[in-house]
C-alpha cells in the first residue's frame, strides 16, 4: 500500500498551504516523497511549512502569492515549472472565512461579496487555468479542489462561503468533463466535521 502512495518525482502545488488543512496536506505529501510548492499570501507560514518539508528530506519552495491576482498566479506556476520542471498536481485549497459572520443578505457589501467569491472560487479558476495548458501538453495531471459541506447544503445567512464552495463543486465538474480527454483528472474533496 505504501508503494501506491509513493509520490517521489511528483511536483505538487498547494494553495493555502501555510496553515490548517493546507499545511497538513503539505506535510503528508512531503512524507510520501513529493516536491512541494507552498503558496499563500503570508510569507511566514509558508516559509515554515516549506522548512518542515525540507526537515523531512524533501524539496520545497514557498511562493508568496495572492491567488486572486492572475498575474501572481501565472508567476507562481511559471516559477514552479522553472524550479521543478513540471506541475503534476494542483491542490486548490486557498480559502477564507474570517470576518464572514452569518448576516442577512442586505448587510453584505459589494466588497465583502467580491472578496469572498474571489478567494474561495475565482482563485481555483485562476490556478487551474494557469496549469491546464502545461498539463495538457504533458498529457497528464491532477487538479484537486477543496470545497465544503456548505457548498452542498448551504447555510443560513452564509451567502459568500456557501455560494463560492458550491461553485467549486461545479467548477470541478466542468474541469473534469473538459480536461479528462487530455489525461487530466479533476476531483473535489469536501472536508467536514
Amino acid at each position: 500500500m505504501l508503494e501506491s502512495l509513493n509520490l517521489e518525482d511528483r511536483t505538487i502545488i498547494v494553495t493555502g498551504g501555510g496553515t490548517g488543512l493546507g499545511r497538513a496536506m503539505v506535510l503528508a505529501l512531503a512524507k510520501a516523497g513529493a516536491d512541494l510548492v507552498v503558496a499563500a499570501r503570508r510569507i511566514g507560514p509558508i516559509e515554515e511549512a516549506a522548512a518542515d518539508v525540507r526537515a523531512l528530506g524533501g524539496r520545497a519552495l514557498a511562493i508568496s502569492t495572492d491567488v486572486t491576482d492572475s498575474s501572481q498566479v501565472d508567476s507562481m506556476v511559471q516559477r514552479t515549472i522553472t524550479e521543478f520542471g513540471k506541475v503534476d498536481v494542483l491542490i486548490n485549497n486557498a480559502g477564507i472565512v474570517r470576518d464572514q459572520r452569518a448576516k442577512p443578505i442586505w448587510e453584505i457589501t459589494d466588497d465583502e461579496w467580491r472578496v469572498g467569491i474571489d478567494v474561495n472560487l475565482s482563485s481555483a479558476f485562476l490556478c487551474s487555468r494557469a496549469v491546464a495548458q502545461h498539463m495538457v501538453q504533458r498529457e497528464r495531471g491532477k487538479i484537486i479542489n477543496v470545497s465544503s459541506g456548505f457548498g452542498l447544503r448551504g447555510g443560513r445567512d452564509n451567502y459568500l462561503y456557501a455560494a463560492a464552495k458550491g461553485g467549486i463543486i461545479n467548477l470541478t465538474r466542468v474541469l473534469a468533463t473538459s480536461l479528462s480527454r487530455y489525461g487530466i483528472i479533476a476531483t473535489c474533496i469536501v472536508p467536514g466535521f
